[in-house]
């Protein structure tokens, strides 16, 4: 007959489980909140141990899958500095003191761009602190008038260079700078298009189409390989594949203040608030196979949003998570982020005159 074991040798077994059991609560912590994990530091040395563990945030970010959003900037009409508005206790946005005056142009994949001085650009990476400068070379079309002007005419937007990557942790890795003008040469508006690579440190050879109005200054938004670029009047929309670097025109929906957005069957759509009510747009092909922009779902804005909306103000769809189904909504009761598929409104901001929305997204860890 075998001794009974001595009750302390089940201790390390017991140990190892409720690491186990700690890390797995550790992991479901909610994204959108960072400080929680920040405090979680503080308990003891042993969640510190997990929580400062590459695995263990790998794993979290596998685990969420969309890196949330922790806040957002935004324009007035007349600005050409954004603010920074925080959603999260924990979130941070606080780009170096020689930015403070400077236009942000996007944010995407842990980076943002800002337009530094004539013909230059800064890439910034909010979590690191990483910085490039890069300069569009001199034999392009590149003003200062555009510079000043927050994008109007010229835009430049920033992404991931990395092949297959899940967008979950980009930092320090490749990245592409797409800078985009239009220009009149000969009374003839054409937009030019060119690609930097971070990896070579030059630009692609630069592509243009002629088009019927200049860029409009709001977000650009990427699908799949595809950079979709707004321009003014919303007749129209550049599109640009960044695998051939190939330029074309896209026909819109044709409604004021649309915004572009990612389509349920992962095409590009639209969506746009008409007599308070959100209509989501897409493309649907007909049997002539020339197709058009169809109605696919109406949101009545009444059934969300507080009861004492004033019918005379103007609500907008004014910005879109890229990633998501989030769209922003202004309108008379404050800011909204609305996720289309669940139905869950949040109120992010005030009443204001906002113009135009970037978000920012991203696993702010310890």
């Amino acid at each position: 007959m075998e001794p009974p074991l001595h009750p302390h040798s089940s201790y390390p077994l017991m140990e190892a489980l409720m690491e186990e059991l700690i890390e797995e609560i550790l992991l479901r912590t909610p994204p959108d909140e960072p400080a929680y994990l920040m405090r979680a530091t503080l308990v003891c040395k042993a969640w510190r141990i997990i929580l400062f563990n590459r695995g263990f945030l790998r794993r979290y970010r596998e685990f969420h899958k969309t890196p949330p959003l922790l806040g957002y900037l935004f324009y007035y009409n007349t600005s050409i500095v954004p603010q920074f508005v925080p959603i999260s206790l924990a979130s941070t946005f606080s780009p170096p003191e020689a930015y403070d005056d400077r236009t942000c142009l996007d944010y995407r994949h842990g980076r943002a761009i800002y337009i530094y001085a004539r013909r230059s650009y800064i890439i910034w990476d909010p979590i690191t602190g990483d910085k490039h400068l890069i300069m569009v070379p001199a034999t392009y079309h590149h003003s200062y008038y555009t510079i000043m002007e927050r994008g109007y005419y010229c835009t430049a937007t920033v992404l991931c260079a990395v092949d297959g990557c899940d967008h979950l942790n980009c930092h320090g890795g490749p990245f592409h700078v797409i800078f985009v003008e239009t220009y009149i040469v000969n009374g003839v508006l054409v937009a030019w298009t060119s690609m930097y690579s971070s990896a070579t440190c030059t630009w692609s050879t630069s592509t243009s189409i002629n088009v019927d109005n200049h860029i409009d200054g709001t977000r650009c938004l990427l699908i799949g390989a595809s950079l979709y670029v707004p321009l003014e009047h919303g007749i129209s929309i550049l599109k640009y594949d960044l695998s051939s670097h190939g330029l074309s025109l896209v026909n819109t929906p044709r409604m004021s203040r649309a915004i572009m957005m990612k389509a349920d069957d992962g095409g590009l759509g639209f969506a746009v608030v008409l007599e308070n009510c959100i209509y989501l747009m897409s493309w649907e092909a007909s049997a002539n196979g020339i197709g058009g922009w169809a109605q696919q779902k109406a949101i009545e804005l009444e059934t969300l949003l507080p009861k004492s909306l004033d019918p005379s103000y103007p609500h907008e769809v004014i910005g879109y998570v890229e990633g998501t189904h989030t769209i922003f909504i202004s309108t008379d009761a404050g800011l909204f982020t609305l996720e289309l598929k669940s139905g869950l409104l949040r109120k992010v901001g005030k009443r204001d005159a906002y113009y135009s929305i970037i978000p920012y997204t991203n696993f702010y860890t310890p």
